[in-house]
């Protein structure tokens, strides 16, 4: 890690991050400093991203992971623009991690009574009397939650470093990383973070995370300053990005997340089904791995975690998480497939019983009633297999049972604390990326899927990421 004097520049702007288990937290957008001989380590990243390419407005959230033996620090965000700071609830993104929650695995449906049923990151350079000018200001002081903060602009980063050696701390991170950011004007907020406030381990490490602050500001383009990561990122760092806006979002070129999700959509969803056009494209992209890899044997694909296209029942959830959880609909169906109600399910297979054997009996109705009550609407959602598709890929029924969500009733309770934030008529698209160190060279522009290749992704399939 970074033992020199202040800050171990590590922007931790993360957007979503699981770190070993669902609920943890993670890094984000930010720049760790902290006193000589000490260290802070940033082990993730975690952000939650609007975009609103209308009026060319992003905010993101971040909640800021840490672990070290520094007993004062604190962390500088860069921006494009001027930002305002907001206290966002201190479970917000716990409960981002239960919304997308992915569904169970569909199930065949299989009844007696279907007798179609099949028979499976450097020392500062010295500096010349000129940098003694003051090409620092302070733009804003204030408290957001728990945390100091101000907002800050230089025109060099000599200037930011007198700056920063006059507040009594003295950088050690690299020189280039902050130019980086004063050359395209970018505003600077820097927050106090005093870790006595959390529990120190029998090492005399400190280990904890802060209140969510979102920041609001102008930008031409949906971007994350990865950049500034780099410095205070050992090895790698797993970043988790929950992105809100119009249309659904991915990352650029080879940091797609197409290149894991749609083999895994293909292979699962159309198997045996794929037509001549799925089949290229499945090659196509298993080649196109292949050849990566090969070049760089440490890649790692960008992989999709949850999306959907937000309607007001699912944001109904969040007016009543016990009763709606389930919700999140099916997900993309196998081409050819539609959603049933129950009374159809029964009625069909009643029908084709009848047809087949000639007579109802107790025996049928006893069966109907028990179907009845296991595939409940509340429960989850009935599919009607295309004909065509039945016996082909991973489809082996004629009929499906797409199961609704489910979660400890004691967890459910913090969804209420969403309402206002996820937006109806949005996607909200979940990705993760795992960042090595190499990586980091530049900033990241987050990009709109085209129309025609968006996905939901709302229920586990089999090659899931875990």
């Amino acid at each position: 890690m970074y033992r020199t004097r202040l800050i171990s520049l590590a922007l931790c702007m993360a957007v979503v991050t699981f770190m070993p288990s669902l609920f943890s937290g993670s890094n984000a957008a930010c720049c760790y400093f902290a006193a000589k001989d000490k260290d802070i380590n940033q082990p993730g990243q975690l952000a939650f991203i609007s975009w609103n390419p209308a009026s060319k407005a992003e905010a993101f959230t971040v909640q800021p992971k840490f672990e070290g033996n520094a007993t004062d620090f604190g962390m500088v965000v860069p921006t494009p623009a001027r930002p305002k700071l907001d206290e966002m609830p201190r479970d917000f993104f716990k409960s981002l991690a239960i919304y997308t929650i992915l569904m169970p695995l569909p199930q065949p449906i299989y009844s007696p009574l279907d007798p179609r049923r099949p028979s499976i990151r450097r020392k500062s350079k010295g500096r010349n009397a000129s940098s003694d000018k003051s090409e620092v200001v302070v733009l804003e002081a204030g408290v957001v939650g728990s945390l100091d903060y101000k907002i800050i602009v230089a025109t060099d980063s000599n200037a930011l470093f007198d700056w920063l050696k006059k507040n009594k701390y003295s950088y050690g991170g690299d020189e280039k990383t902050l130019q980086h950011y004063i050359s395209k004007k970018w505003f600077f907020t820097v927050m106090k973070i005093d870790p006595k406030q959390m529990k120190a381990g029998r090492d005399g490490r400190y280990q904890g995370e802060v209140t969510p602050t979102r920041f609001t500001f102008s930008s031409p383009q949906c971007i994350y300053p990865l950049k500034i990561t780099q410095i205070s990122v050992k090895d790698h760092s797993d970043a988790l990005f929950y992105v809100q806006a119009p249309e659904q979002m991915d990352l650029p070129a080879d940091w797609s997340w197409m290149h894991s999700y749609r083999p895994m959509y293909l292979s699962f969803m159309l198997g045996c089904g794929m037509n001549p056009e799925q089949q290229k494209e499945m090659e196509t992209r298993n080649s196109w791995l292949e050849a990566k890899r090969q070049k760089d044997p440490q890649y790692e694909t960008t992989k999709l975690e949850w999306a959907k296209h937000l309607a007001l029942s699912d944001l109904s959830v969040l007016e009543d998480p016990k009763k709606n959880f389930g919700q999140a609909g099916t997900g993309d169906l196998p081409p050819g497939a539609k959603v049933i109600t129950l009374p159809t399910l029964l009625e069909e297979l009643r029908s084709a019983y009848q047809k087949s054997s000639g007579n109802i009996s107790k025996n049928v109705d006893d069966e109907l009633i028990r179907m009845g009550d296991r595939y409940q609407p509340a429960k989850g959602v009935i599919v009607k297999n295309d004909e065509k598709s039945v016996g082909k890929g991973f489809i082996w029924n004629h009929y499906s049972w797409y199961p609704g969500r489910e979660a400890p009733e004691d967890e459910l309770k913090t969804l209420t604390l969403l309402k206002g934030h996820l937006q109806n008529g949005q996607w909200l698209t979940k990705f993760r990326k795992n960042l090595r160190k190499d990586e980091m060279t530049d900033d990241l522009l987050l990009v709109e899927v085209p129309k025609n290749q968006t996905q939901t992704y709302v229920r586990i399939m089999p090659t899931s990421p875990p």
